[in-house]
């Protein structure tokens, strides 16, 4: 089970993280008016430093703009590209053109049990996304590290029109894992994507959170399993 911790904003924390069960650490760039968003030069030099601790950086982003993706791509080495937002089927595509050798990850947006993109989650898949990372949208329309409790019978629907690998989002914390055993015991469950609840109400990364949520999620992981 990976485990992405999203909103990495300087050195310190990827020191932090690379002490606990952190795979991927989430870099925001091309984000504007977020609040994690970063400038080119320090993506990119985050980026380097987080795989100089074995954590691989996630470029999450806004961009669909081919061209810059592939800037920022080759400013920082990264592997895997995050894309927000609501780009087209096609306009993936070109992406996934530009963007050979990435993992490429397509946020599937949750609002009021609904997915927005549940009518185009094959044509997401066809035109070259590798996972698709399920979040929910705030009430304000916001997406990104909203906090909000992501409803599972909404991604349940979408890998029922495609089968893909997955990761889960959306107000994950230690407690309620039990509410998403239907996803957790699904082939394509690859993980999570945490931001809100490992942070403490002035906004910093509370890391010391990370061993009690992700020992509730695999042991979670484990009694699904065991049981079906």
């Amino acid at each position: 089970m990976l485990l992405k911790v999203c909103g990495v904003t300087d050195v310190h924390q990827l020191r932090r993280m690379s002490c606990f069960p952190v795979e991927l650490a989430g870099l925001w760039y091309g984000v504007p008016g977020g609040r994690w968003d970063l400038s080119l030069e320090r993506f990119a030099q985050l980026a380097a430093a987080a795989r100089a601790m074995a954590v691989e950086p996630v470029l999450v982003t806004l961009l669909d703009d081919p061209v810059r993706l592939r800037e920022a791509v080759d400013a920082s080495g990264v592997r895997w590209v995050q894309l927000h937002g609501y780009p087209a089927p096609a306009g993936v595509r070109r992406i996934r053109a530009a963007l050979p050798d990435v993992t490429l990850v397509k946020v599937v947006h949750v609002r009021e049990g609904k997915a927005v993109e549940e009518p185009f989650a094959d044509a997401y898949r066809r035109a070259g996304a590798d996972l698709f990372l399920f979040d929910s949208v705030g009430d304000d329309g916001r997406v990104g590290s909203t906090g909000t409790p992501l409803d599972p019978g909404a991604a349940a629907r979408v890998l029922d029109r495609a089968e893909m690998p997955f990761l889960l989002a959306g107000g994950i914390s230690a407690d309620g894992a039990e509410r998403y055993d239907a996803l957790l015991g699904h082939s394509g469950f690859r993980g999570l994507d945490v931001d809100s609840a490992l942070r403490g109400g002035d906004g910093t990364l509370r890391l010391s959170r990370v061993d009690a949520l992700s020992a509730a999620w695999r042991l979670r992981r484990e009694t699904v399993r065991c049981a079906s």
